[in-house]
């Protein structure tokens, strides 16, 4: 007997549902490489330590911990959206969702996690909170909150996973200083997106009389 259920499987028995819901649910993860689950856990790393405390403050025996990674846009979110981003990336080309020809994602993704990370060494060695001079000044002690740490290290595992990805694609070293190879490769993707469609295939033969 044809049912018809809230997912829209019309025509459907429910044997035919389940075996459906089954593999949308299956996921391969042999597919996912090493420099897969260091940026997608890099990601995962970040969204999560982003909440948690960035800041220690000490003074005359008192002690406190606070802010997180949306108290810092330029060295905090912006590096928090990058390496996120980067992940989604990984996850949606490992699952087939984008095409790896679209863009050159290898260089794609060691660009935006490096970023991220320089920015989140910035933070992380020069400065862990503004007026910072002025509070050590009075007697206090600023310091780096335990969020600030793992956030340091989450993005730096994904720059590493987006690189071992860079050299897995048979990229080098030399071709991130090559500005015309950079260049090309960003022109093979928009050739690729502007090609073509292939010509019709030819008409049938005609019968023999």
């Amino acid at each position: 007997m044809r049912v018809w259920n809230p997912h829209g499987y019309y025509g459907a028995t429910p044997g035919e549902q389940h075996a459906r819901m089954q593999r949308g649910l299956h996921m391969d993860f042999s597919k996912f490489k090493t420099s897969d689950w260091l940026m997608i856990g890099g990601g995962i790393g970040i969204f999560v330590f982003g909440f948690f405390e960035w800041v220690t403050v000490s003074s005359f025996g008192f002690s406190s911990s606070g802010g997180n990674v949306f108290d810092f846009f330029w060295t905090g979110t912006i590096p928090w959206i990058l390496v996120i981003g980067a992940a989604v990336v990984t996850f949606l080309l490992v699952q087939g969702t984008l095409k790896e020809d679209q863009l050159p994602w290898p260089i794609v993704l060691l660009a935006g996690t490096a970023l991220a990370s320089l920015l989140l060494l910035i933070r992380l060695i020069f400065n862990p909170l503004e007026g910072k001079d002025l509070i050590e000044a009075a007697g206090g002690d600023v310091g780096r909150g335990i969020g600030m740490i793992l956030s340091v290290v989450s993005g730096l595992v994904a720059t590493a996973g987006a690189f071992l990805n860079f050299q897995a694609s048979g990229g080098t070293i030399k071709d991130l200083t090559d500005v015309d190879k950079l260049k090309s490769s960003f022109s093979k993707g928009d050739a690729t997106d502007n090609a073509p469609p292939p010509p019709p295939p030819p008409p049938p033969a005609p019968p023999a009389g």
